[in-house]
């Protein structure tokens, strides 16, 4: 080749931003399966048995695990979302109609259909109870005043216990992150442009890297074992984590050993805990959008479905406890293979009926960058 002849071009790097265009990706595929992991992982305290899969390995459950990929996934689009959309009423009136609408039919479905086939109660006693029309309104919303775990009369021999739908405890944390970015989104983005938004970057990375030393120190000091902070370290951190890879996008390389070295570091998070968990939030992060952004080819026919993981997590713990009302005797494997049919058929109602029609109302602002149903 002579020192004139036109050097052959390479390929741009693959980026998140370069991947992350248009709806063409795995996140419904993804959020579905770690849906999945939460039915997998509740089906073993549901039954009274011991030994949950990841626990032995962990000490950590598939369930939270299952938690944490939708974190990581809802904080990246919903971030996402903030920064494209022009307005905070856009931003909130577009979180309100992915969360809502099917929470709502949940609770209701719940109290007022599965709830008096199953109760123990006279139904007239059912429903005059104040705790169940409490269960209903308050677990439509879960946010400010929390999650009802009970109803009258319902699951009450259950091996498990009588919690109805112990699934929701994720949804005020949702709730809480949503309202934290509202804020940081109203601090730094009144007026757009690049400066703002650098500015809120680092807000962001810096709430997420906090987050992460705090969760990491936390458990390798044990400070304290309270739920709501273990809990709220970890999922800070996650969703932090997620949107400040959203707003470092274009920056952000996809490639293979960063995915498998993002794999090796969630692996050792896991093993050895302590303050290696500090590792866990960037590294799950990565792992997650690695493979919801990478992958091409037949599995993104998955799409052509639907996007069922919402209303699969919200009905999976009810169908099961029903289950395990009829078959007390059943075991994780039984119940995982009773429940998650009825479980897939309510998801899919839910989707068809409730949520894909709400987010049609969503309005959709030009210029939007939102890669999936956020």
């Amino acid at each position: 080749m002579s020192a004139d002849s036109p050097r052959p071009l390479r390929a741009a790097a693959a980026t998140l931003d370069s991947n992350a265009r248009g709806r063409d990706n795995n996140f419904n595929l993804v959020r579905f399966l770690a849906a999945s992991l939460v039915l997998v992982s509740h089906s073993w305290p549901l039954t009274a048995t011991p030994g949950e899969p990841l626990e032995r390995f962990a000490g950590f459950s598939l369930g939270h695990l299952g938690v944490d990929v939708f974190f990581v996934v809802s904080g990246f689009l919903v971030t996402g979302s903030l920064v494209a959309r022009d307005t905070l009423t856009d931003f909130a009136r577009a979180r309100a109609l992915r969360i809502f609408p099917a929470l709502i039919a949940s609770a209701i479905g719940t109290t007022f259909v599965l709830g008096p086939l199953v109760t123990t109660l006279p139904l007239t006693r059912y429903l005059a109870a104040w705790d169940t029309w409490r269960f209903a309104l308050q677990n439509s919303v879960t946010w400010p005043l929390g999650v009802r775990w009970w109803l009258p009369g319902v699951y009450l021999g259950n091996p498990g216990g009588p919690t109805v739908n112990g699934a929701l405890w994720s949804l005020p944390w949702e709730l809480t992150m949503y309202v934290l970015l509202a804020f940081l989104g109203s601090t730094f983005l009144r007026a757009r442009g690049p400066a703002n938004v650098a500015r809120l970057r680092l807000v962001v990375l810096a709430g997420a890297a906090t987050a992460a030393l705090g969760h990491g120190v936390n458990e390798a000091f044990a400070l304290s074992s309270r739920f709501e902070v273990v809990q709220g370290l970890r999922l800070t951190a996650l969703f932090f984590t997620a949107g400040a890879l959203q707003l470092m996008r274009e920056r952000v390389s996809l490639r293979a050993p960063l995915f498998a070295g993002a794999v090796v570091a969630l692996g050792v998070a896991l093993r050895f805990g302590g303050a290696w968990h500090a590792l866990y939030p960037l590294a799950l992060g990565y792992v997650v959008l690695w493979l919801a952004l990478v992958p091409a080819g037949r599995v993104r026919l998955y799409n052509r479905i639907g996007d069922y993981s919402y209303g699969f997590y919200l009905w999976q713990f009810p169908i099961q406890q029903a289950v395990m009302l009829r078959r007390p005797e059943a075991s994780p494997l039984e119940l995982m293979a009773m429940a998650a049919p009825v479980s897939l058929v309510l998801a899919a109602l839910s989707w068809h009926l409730v949520e894909f029609p709400a987010l049609a109302l969503k309005r959709r602002s030009t210029g939007t960058r939102s890669e999936s149903r956020a």
